[in-house]
């Protein structure tokens, strides 16, 4: 398991097994999303990682302010 996922399994509770939902829909969760992309610096810290769907995913590489709005959704799921 890549250490970001496992980051963000352990700090939620969840189990491999589990059902993940997408922190933005709800639907089943199939990828561990960097907000800050490693290549720009980004770690793998709770705060920077978020769970989405294949297609949100795709979305927030391909749109900056998507991007930028699951900043705003995670931050407020860590409150």
């Amino acid at each position: 398991m890549k250490k970001h996922v496992k980051t963000y399994l352990t700090h939620f509770g969840y189990g491999e097994q589990d059902y993940i939902p997408s922190e933005v829909s709800g639907l089943p969760a199939v990828d561990i999303h960097h907000l800050i992309f490693r290549s720009h610096g980004g770690d793998n810290s709770i705060h920077n990682l978020m769970a989405l769907t294949r297609e949100e995913h795709e979305r927030a590489h391909q749109d900056p302010e998507y991007n930028e709005q699951l900043k705003l959704i995670h931050k407020r799921r860590l409150l």
